[in-house]
């Protein structure tokens, strides 16, 4: 006889710990349960009371009874072992492993698809975890903030993200919401040491707390202090682990050892850790000392990350920082006009640009994952419909509903997990071959591995499937006495419940509704890729290579030496046999590069600090015809163009528009500060060319100085070469015996074709297109096969049905419009239900694609149109079997 255990015997409230006793009651058998229940309830009670004789303090007598309730866990699982339980779940697992045995086509399906669509998921989701989710790898990662510069007014054109040195100092000084404030700039410098060709290497230059701030210690050696960075100092050096097993041997004897970075002598003083990923390829950090150029405030080029304060969140840290920028916007006017700030996690800020794409291809592979799950729900409900003669004869025999579904859900977790074991397998190379098509512009990448967090993810998704799948027969036990239905039946199935019947067609729907879905987004990211790949660049890139060259400032410390290397070696490698054209350029048609203000004669006078910017690109002449850039009006710049003569500078078409719009630009003038000693600050305009796509292929002009490098120069430059296919091919060797001759110190590394350089410029888009594409196929497939297993059932369900009508005189034809027309009529419902999807989506889409409009209806009628096709074709396959049935095979049958 049980008891009640909602109240104690006594009639009180439940006694401390009850609670923890119910939740480990499903473990007792049924037949034991209740007066288990009430003996532990008794028990509890009794220690209750006699706790309140004794004058115990109440928080503590719920305390001592919920410990003493754990007890009841191991009391659960004692008689569970002792009444049989186990052997109970021994012998389902037993019957469950035979009974998928003997169906090994069924098995194998649901297992092949489950390790495609959770090994897809389990892939993608590595790759999501390694890069947006997972903690960096410092000490209070979540203390970790970004600095970012932003316009007041939305003007990204006068507001770079950065900040510079003197605005640094002043948060550093005014705020009190962090801890530790540091800044950083990445530059590439150019190393020498002896033995050892001279290469280019990533560096940083940092103050002397930003390792500290990062919670980085070095293992070898010390980090960089205060006096490091002032001038005059001895150079010194803080280098990669990487850097120093290649470089330096490996060993202690490292310490001390003297490289030539940038011509200038440097002590290598510590060795960073191995786990240290945060800075991407970075080999080298040297101190950030302070120069004339680090002291213009409006030299906005620096990182400034911080560690907030315990107990400081981000909002009021926000709030501080932007307090002190609107100070120095009013202080510094010209350099600061319209400048803020905001205070970003460090991690969202690495992965800002990624993470919309990511998410995307994420909640792509779930839509495969859902597509494949309800395919295989529908094979479980017609193994359900199947099988309901073995149910009917087991329940006949005693066997409850519980024990039924008991049944069905060891099956289907078997099945699952068998799924999920293989997907490990799936995912493991799905997430290798992701990483070795990834752009390299993707950060974090080198951190995406199969761990904890994603091994448990994998482990959570087959048990959750295998959960669903288990449930879903219970859906197609017949109301009333199944046993007696079933066994009148005789166990054929031939009038499946319309309740299962609708299910699977809502399924089917949901199916085409997701490959809809799927498709119009990758018809989207195809469209925009090609619209990249076609858009005229404005320049011609076939023929040319370009390479990248940086003068160290300790032996070209002056414009005369800069500009006279350069031109020795452009009159060097012009003499190469088959090489056509050279030229010397601040970047590429495709790099970004940067902007400056300026001002127009003869128009309204900007106020100070809301100058009009434009990319600066100082060129050497011949520029313009190397690259195949048009000249639209005026001139080229030329050898006459140079230091002591007026200023001369060739601007493009989008600067034109926003200037003159009547295209009156040449002879115009424009005033800006001298940089270097003897260089001009009035400007004529002697030419206009076409706009190079700066910020990638397909992307909008955007204003552009080219000014004379005589006039204009700089140590990094770029040399672009056109020469014959045969020539190019094999010009490195004869760009670096030309560098070298002129100076054996300088490496020859970063040479690249314009085309090279074209698809590097489409790599994320490509990338982002193929995947979706592959997803939306496999989608697709799905589908299709969806609505053919559907049609399929249902034909060999109503086979006397049709065998009857046969029999009775309809037309073969008329059989496979009506199969055809039902197979239809679901896909249409889940085709019109995938363009709502899409619709609705498109906006998270939008981002990504250029030149498509997500709305465009004849992308969505040719979509659904395809889509339509496809399931005409999975649905006639079915309705042509069917007319071909034999009446009097189907009514023998029956």
């Amino acid at each position: 006889m049980s008891h009640p255990v909602d109240a104690a015997p006594d009639g009180l409230p439940p006694p401390p710990g009850l609670a923890l006793v119910r939740l480990a009651a499903p473990l007792v058998p049924r037949d034991r349960r209740g007066d288990w229940l009430a003996e532990w309830a008794g028990e509890l009670a009794w220690a209750r009371d006699d706790a309140a004789r004794r004058g115990e303090p109440a928080a503590l007598t719920h305390l001592r009874l919920a410990w003493r309730a754990l007890g009841a866990l191991s009391d659960a699982l004692w008689l569970r072992r002792r009444h049989g339980a186990s052997d109970m779940l021994s012998l389902d697992v037993k019957y469950a492993a035979r009974s998928l045995r003997r169906r090994p086509g069924f098995t194998a399906v649901v297992v092949l698809t489950l390790a495609l669509g959770i090994g897809a998921t389990t892939a993608i989701f590595s790759v999501v975890n390694g890069i947006l989710l997972r903690p960096l790898a410092f000490p209070h990662p979540e203390q970790l903030v970004f600095l970012r510069g932003v316009p007041t007014d939305g003007d990204v054109e006068k507001v770079s993200p950065g900040t510079s040195y003197p605005d640094y100092l002043d948060y550093r000084a005014q705020t009190s919401s962090f801890s530790q404030l540091a800044a950083t700039r990445g530059l590439e410098v150019t190393l020498t040491a002896r033995g050892l060709e001279p290469s280019r290497v990533r560096a940083s230059l940092i103050t002397p707390n930003f390792l500290a701030t990062l919670g980085i210690t070095p293992v070898l050696g010390r980090d960089l202090v205060d006096g490091d960075d002032d001038p005059g100092a001895a150079a010194v050096t803080v280098v990669s682990h990487q850097f120093w097993q290649q470089r330096l041997g490996g060993t202690a004897a490292a310490l001390g050892r003297v490289v030539t970075i940038d011509g200038i002598p440097t002590t290598v003083v510590g060795v960073m850790p191995p786990d240290v990923r945060l800075l991407g390829d970075t080999q080298l950090w040297l101190p950030l000392t302070v120069g004339e150029l680090e002291l213009i405030r409006g030299k906005h080029t620096l990182s400034v990350v911080g560690r907030l304060k315990p107990g400081v969140t981000r909002a009021a840290a926000e709030a501080d920082a932007r307090a002190v920028a609107r100070r120095l916007e009013l202080a510094y006017p010209s350099d600061n006009v319209k400048r803020t700030v905001t205070v970003e996690p460090l991690r969202e800020t690495i992965v800002d640009d990624t993470r919309p794409a990511l998410l995307v291809l994420l909640g792509a592979v779930t839509m495969v994952l859902l597509v494949g799950c309800a395919n295989l729900a529908s094979l479980f409900l017609a193994r359900a419909s199947a099988r309901e003669r073995e149910t009917a004869v087991r329940t006949a025999l005693g066997a409850g509903r519980g024990r039924l579904v008991r049944q069905w859900l060891t099956e289907s977790l078997l099945l699952t997990l068998g799924g999920g074991a293989a997907g490990l397998l799936v995912a493991w190379g799905g997430m290798r071959a992701l990483l070795g098509a990834v752009p390299r512009t993707i950060p974090r990448a080198d951190e995406v591995a199969l761990d904890g967090p994603v091994l448990l993810f994998l482990l959570l998704v087959s048990v959750v499937v295998g959960l669903a799948f288990g449930v879903l027969p219970v859906l197609q036990l017949r109301r009333g006495d199944p046993s007696l239905t079933a066994l009148r039946d005789g166990g054929r199935g031939a009038t499946a419940a319309a309740g299962g019947r609708r299910l699977r067609q809502a399924l089917v729907v949901l199916e085409m509704a997701v490959a809809t879905v799927l498709v119009v987004g990758a018809v989207l990211l195809l469209g925009s890729f090609r619209r990249l790949v076609d858009a005229d660049p404005g320049f011609r890139p076939d023929g040319v290579a370009v390479m990248h060259l940086q003068l160290p400032a300790a032996r070209y410390d002056s414009t005369t030496k800069v500009v006279r290397f350069y031109e020795q070696l452009r009159d060097a490698v012009a003499a190469i046999p088959g090489v056509q054209d050279v030229a010397v350029s601040y970047e590429h048609p495709l790099s970004e590069g940067w902007t400056s203000s300026y001002v127009i004669e003869g128009q309204p006078q900007p106020r100070p600090g809301t100058e009009p910017e434009a990319r600066v690109r100082p060129v050497m002449p011949g520029y313009f015809r190397t690259m195949g850039v048009p000249l639209v009006a005026g001139r080229d710049i030329a050898e006459a163009d140079r230091m002591g003569a007026p200023g001369a500078v060739v601007v493009n078409e989008a600067f034109v528009r926003r200037h003159f719009p009547g295209g009156d630009a040449v002879g115009r003038r424009l005033h800006r500060m001298a940089w270097w000693p003897g260089q001009p600050e009035t400007w004529t305009i002697v030419g206009v060319v076409r706009d190079e796509p700066f910020e990638g292929l397909g992307s909008a002009g955007q204003p552009a100085t080219y000014f004379s490098f005589a006039q204009f120069p700089f140590n990094e430059m770029w040399l672009s070469v056109r020469a014959e296919p045969a020539v190019l091919a094999s010009l490195v060797p004869a760009l670096r015996e030309r560098v070298w001759r002129l100076d054996r110190d300088l490496p020859v590394e970063q040479v690249a074709t314009m085309r090279e350089l074209m698809g590097q410029s489409v790599a994320t888009p490509r990338f982002n297109a193929a995947l979706l594409a592959l997803f939306a196929l496999a989608a697709l497939l799905l589908a299709a096969v969806g609505v053919y297993g559907v049609l399929s059932y249902t034909v060999a369900q109503r086979t006397g049905e049709i065998g009857v009508r046969l029999a009775l005189g309809a037309g073969r034809g008329r059989v496979v419009r009506q199969v055809v027309g039902q197979g239809l009529a679901v896909a249409l419902a889940g085709v019109a239900l995938g363009v709502g999807g899409a619709l609705a989506l498109g906006r998270v889409l939008a981002s990504l694609v250029v030149g498509v409009s997500w709305r465009d209806p004849l992308l969505l009628g040719g979509v659904a149109a395809a889509l339509t096709a496809v399931a005409l074709v999975a649905a006639w396959l079915p309705a042509w079997r069917a007319s071909r049935i034999q009446p009097a095979v189907a009514l023998r049958g029956e």
